[in-house]
């Protein structure tokens, strides 16, 4: 592992998991990947009930970075666990990131009350139903449930960010906007800067688009990822 990203879900992490794999740092886990992968449902569910003391190669084996949920969680476990990654703190106006937040689960939510019964069939046995459950559960945890409470959650954004700068020695922390661009990233990981546009992913109602598009993958196991 080289990078791990802990920066809050809405912080641009779609469009650093793009850049990390352009820059030689992939592949990156993400909450996307981990909904492709669908399995991996059971393993993130243990680690959540053991409070992170799990081997998490399980999870991680062949990625050189990981970011988003679920990982977010358990980022001081992982910090520990690979002495040697770099971390990546990914941040966003706390206004913005507030609107996203909210956008996020209410797509969430759009996304699982469209389903099939054949799609929900498909999804209790493939094991895609409790990657789900993972992805929901994980999440509202850190947010004590209370998910659309927007003073609570801002303080838990904030207070989230703080924690990771005064922990993380600086010497391995990126403090991060994806504004910023391919700059501060390449410096970070040492590597020569691209001479290619920033990628965007996952913007606005893309996301919708992109959980999508992990369900079609996971139940083909095969073919291009398209996220966008």
């Amino acid at each position: 592992m080289q990078v791990i990203g802990v920066g809050m879900h809405r912080t641009g992490s779609m469009s650093v998991k793009a850049a990390l794999e352009r820059l030689g740092s992939g592949p990156c886990y993400h909450g996307m990947e981990a909904l492709r992968r669908c399995t991996d449902g059971e393993h993130w569910l243990a680690a959540y009930e053991a409070g992170g003391e799990v081997d998490w190669s399980l999870i991680f084996e062949g990625y050189r970075a990981a970011l988003d949920w679920p990982t977010v969680y358990f980022w001081e476990q992982l910090v520990t666990a690979y002495p040697d990654a770099k971390i990546l703190l990914t941040e966003r106006d706390p206004e913005r990131w507030w609107a996203s937040h909210v956008e996020m689960f209410q797509l969430g939510a759009a996304f699982f009350e469209e389903l099939t019964d054949e799609q929900r069939q498909w999804a209790e046995e493939s094991g895609f139903a409790r990657m789900q459950t993972a992805l929901a559960t994980i999440p509202a945890a850190t947010f004590g449930g209370r998910v659309f409470d927007k003073a609570h959650c801002l303080r838990v954004f904030e207070q989230h960010n703080e924690r990771v700068r005064r922990t993380v020695p600086a010497e391995r922390l990126l403090v991060y906007r994806v504004q910023e661009g391919w700059a501060p990233l390449c410096r970070f990981l040492g590597v020569d800067v691209p001479d290619e546009p920033f990628p965007r992913v996952n913007v606005g109602d893309n996301l919708l688009h992109n959980i999508r598009t992990a369900m079609r993958l996971a139940r083909e196991q095969t073919g291009e990822v398209v996220w966008r």
